[in-house]
């Protein structure tokens, strides 16, 4: 009786010691590894999990959604050029002098931050309206220019512009020879703004335009980003170094920043969705517009846009899904609302894993088959109520103290039934046991047995009449 009390005693305290987990491991990377995977188990990959586990920073949960609306308040303010069937700028299509009116009336109107999805290049621009259109872009705090790109025979070094705008190629996650490959701008003479500006790319040659526009393609060994993309990060103030992309996962602007899905060729992974400009404006409007031409609450930058019948099929529906594509990729388009999944309170952690010690410490004393299997069902049951209360109540139990607990009461439990001595009994305790048999004197290896000779087995009649030898008889004389 004493001994039995013991060994509960003694898996009760191991158990018990066990319960040191549910003091440390909320908030490592163990607890998010174990809640990422049961969270996988309810929405589909990727997830975005942050917070810590405890109860002051719960953990938190995003996931991709098919149910999530564009913002229209994320659309940019565009200035449209248009054909100017009225002859309004000096030439058509707008020369070099025409451009550096329209982004002064930027700069009048209050914008600080511009950026250009028309491209701008002339096979002979004016040396003069060239200098007025440089000192008119110098003056933005910051500079966004557009430009194609393309595969060709013969790479072209990369401008500092579409350089400033990229990463390197180690920097992206996933399969990257499925990006698009481009090695050259085909149009000469692109103006791409001062020192500061960055460019991205408005059309990639080899990628036809559709629904799902490319953020991504690779420059030999950078990753250069799309006119909307550089855009956003415009907007918000990041920098492209701080840019995380997983190909076939998702596009993140920063750790607090937009998070996007994209496929494994670096598009966007969700149809877009037509929604105009917060404000569209035609260029010729911005000569005599008002103070109040440019909404107050818009976000900048204002981007000029080329709305000309003139321009190839790529250009116009790269033009047609600027707005929708700059929206969706502010407003984290495709994802669900942030989730919590708070703790419980001290008092009922500590009761949920009061009843999984005490359960252990009473299958201390059954068979090893039973408190094998008993230990088992303890496990599932407790793997069980983790998912449920996840799944169900958007609760995270504290299950990692308790499968420890479950690991340490049987260790515990092997370790006493080891070296717990086998109770003997009063008969064998009183038994006297027999005397050996005496064993035979083993005899040395020098001394050598005599060997008997078996005795001759003879007839009596044989014996009485001794058998006499036959004599040969000599040859008869002839």
């Amino acid at each position: 009786m004493t001994s039995s009390f013991h060994r509960r005693l003694r898996a009760l305290l191991i158990s018990a010691a066990a319960l040191a987990v549910w003091l440390a491991v909320p908030g490592t990377g163990v607890d998010r590894a174990a809640f990422t995977t049961v969270a996988s188990s309810f929405v589909n990959p990727p997830l975005f999990v942050s917070g810590h586990g405890t109860r002051a920073n719960p953990w938190k949960l995003r996931a991709f959604s098919s149910e999530s609306k564009l913002d229209r308040r994320n659309a940019p303010v565009i200035v449209a050029l248009e054909d100017d069937p009225e002859g309004f700028f000096q030439s058509s299509p707008p020369a070099p002098i025409d451009l550096a009116v329209i982004f002064t009336n930027f700069h009048r109107l209050g914008a600080k931050k511009a950026a250009t999805a028309a491209v701008l290049a002339w096979e002979t621009p004016d040396p003069i309206g060239l200098a007025a259109l440089e000192k008119s872009l110098a003056r933005f705090d910051s500079l966004v220019m557009a430009a194609p790109l393309s595969r060709g025979a013969v790479a072209s070094a990369m401008p500092r512009a579409f350089r400033r705008a990229s990463i390197p190629l180690a920097a992206v996650r996933g399969d990257t020879s499925s990006l698009p490959v481009v090695n050259r701008v085909p149009i000469p003479g692109v103006i791409l703004g001062g020192p500061n500006a960055l460019a991205g790319f408005s059309v990639l040659e080899a990628a036809a335009a559709d629904r799902f526009p490319p953020l991504l393609a690779r420059w030999e060994d950078r990753v250069v980003f799309g006119f909307p993309l550089l855009t956003v990060l415009q907007r918000l103030d990041l920098p492209t170094d701080g840019v995380e992309v997983r190909l076939g996962e998702y596009l993140k602007l920063s750790p607090a920043g937009p998070t996007i899905p994209i496929d494994d060729y670096g598009r966007l992974a969700v149809p877009l969705k037509p929604i105009r400009g917060l404000a569209e404006i035609s260029a010729e409007a911005l000569i005599d517009g008002g103070d109040d031409l440019f909404p107050k609450q818009a976000p900048d930058p204002v981007i000029l846009r080329d709305d000309r019948s003139a321009v190839e099929p790529a250009t116009r529906a790269f033009s047609q899904n600027l707005s929708a594509t700059i929206a969706a990729i502010a407003s984290d388009e495709g994802l669900a609302e942030v989730r919590e999944y708070p703790r419980l309170a001290p008092v009922w952690e500590i009761e949920f894993l009061a009843v999984f010690v005490i359960v252990l410490t009473l299958l201390s004393k059954a068979s090893d088959f039973t408190r094998r299997l008993g230990f088992l069902v303890v496990a599932g049951v407790c793997l069980s109520a983790q998912w449920i209360a996840l799944g169900m109540a958007s609760v995270w139990l504290p299950g990692l103290a308790a499968l420890a607990t479950i690991l340490a009461a049987l260790v515990a439990s092997r370790l006493i039934l080891e070296r717990t001595p086998k109770p003997v009994s009063e008969n064998e305790i009183l038994r006297v046991p027999k005397p050996a048999p005496p064993t035979k004197k083993a005899r040395a290896p020098s001394e050598k047995a005599p060997v008997e000779k078996p005795a001759e087995k003879t007839s009596p009649k044989k014996a009485a009449t001794p058998r006499k030898p036959r004599t040969k008889k000599p040859p008869a004389d002839t």
